[in-house]
């Protein structure tokens, strides 16, 4: 029993290893005219927004290509995470004033 069940082990790997038809296998060629294009679009994106043109192209190169068909289909969706605008600078330093002034006008009324 233990030697049939050993070749037939060998058998099934055998066939695994050695599939008919594996030679004659379809292969889909890459869309790649369109995801250049994309690739480029993001890529020019990144550089306007002030990234070093290796650092943005290396940036590109790690995105799938429905990733770039995202961010190509629409460039404000490439966003700056790195820092804060100019406009959220103000907004903070706004909200600090108020909240400055709102704390010690309480203060000098409760004295």
């Amino acid at each position: 029993m233990k030697t049939s069940g050993r070749w037939l082990l060998v058998l099934s790997c055998a066939v695994l290893l050695a599939r008919p038809g594996l030679a004659s296998a379809d292969v889909v060629p890459v869309r790649k005219a369109k995801s250049d294009k994309a690739a480029s679009k993001v890529e020019a994106r990144l550089v306007s927004m002030g990234v070093p043109a290796p650092d943005a192209s290396a940036c590109v190169g790690s995105l799938t290509a429905s990733e770039l068909g995202f961010f190509a289909g629409d460039s404000r969706r490439v966003q700056s995470v790195g820092g804060l605008a100019m406009e959220e600078w103000l907004a903070g330093g706004a909200v600090i004033v108020v909240t400055g002034l709102i704390y010690f006008s309480f203060i000098s009324n409760g004295n």
